[in-house]
């Protein structure tokens, strides 16, 4: 299986997980945010404009740093 296959999309509303690596401080590693605006790109580089629930932040964020922060049954 192919890295970009593994990307997932996301759809407004979604609660999300930041998964990526950050050189600022301080980190949204771990950190939960709701994706408020599916931006341009194609999977995997297709962005996301997220609120970040701990500080207010709105972020746009590569979809390849970010994952759901829940998992649902088929």
């Amino acid at each position: 299986m192919s890295y970009n296959s593994q990307v997932e999309s996301f759809v407004v509303g979604d609660l999300v997980m930041f998964t990526g690596y950050e050189v600022e401080d301080p980190p949204d590693a771990h950190k939960i945010g709701i994706v408020i605006e599916v931006g341009p790109g194609t999977k995997p580089h297709r962005l996301y404009r997220v609120l970040w629930l701990a500080n207010g932040t709105k972020i746009n964020i590569s979809g390849k740093h970010l994952q759901l922060a829940y998992t649902t049954k088929p």
